[in-house]
């Protein structure tokens, strides 16, 4: 769908596009510094036209409703892209991320939001990591700040 949208000055109109953004499937489970790939298209929605040079985000939710910025990356000249991450668990027991693609729209064309995927990153094994103790490690707490 196009929306018309017309300026209060000088009577000029200009289209502003819906955009679809596509992110192709990743794994589920990944282990710590694994090499993982997030690619897929940008395009507008009514009649697919590609999207080139455009700045594509790689997010995950966080907790109270924020979103982080992964990686990100530029569509190339048939709206596609790709983007590197090596996967880093969210903590010291692993963590699941849910993540997705944002387009932040701009002067021609909306912004939009890929589906989301599950992506749980493991930590290196027990015995890859050095020999703590738990009981004895001071835990320091810090003043809570949402995003």
């Amino acid at each position: 769908m196009i929306m018309l949208f017309q300026p209060l000055a000088f009577g000029q109109y200009y289209w502003i596009h819906h955009t679809t953004l596509d992110l192709k499937s990743i794994p589920r489970t990944v282990q710590q510094g694994y090499h993982l790939t997030f690619s897929g298209t940008l395009l507008t929605s009514d009649d697919k036209t590609p999207l080139s040079n455009r700045i594509v985000f790689i997010e995950y939710d966080s907790p109270y409703d924020c979103t982080r910025i992964l990686t990100s990356t530029t569509t190339d000249n048939s709206g596609n892209f790709a983007v590197s991450w090596t996967a880093t668990p969210k903590g010291i027991s692993g963590g699941t991320y849910n993540i997705f693609a944002k387009f932040n729209g701009d002067e021609n064309d909306f912004y939009s939001i890929s589906k989301q995927f599950l992506l749980n990153v493991t930590p290196d094994s027990v015995q890859d990591m050095p020999d703590t103790v738990i009981s004895e490690q001071k835990i320091v707490m810090s003043s809570f700040s949402p995003c």
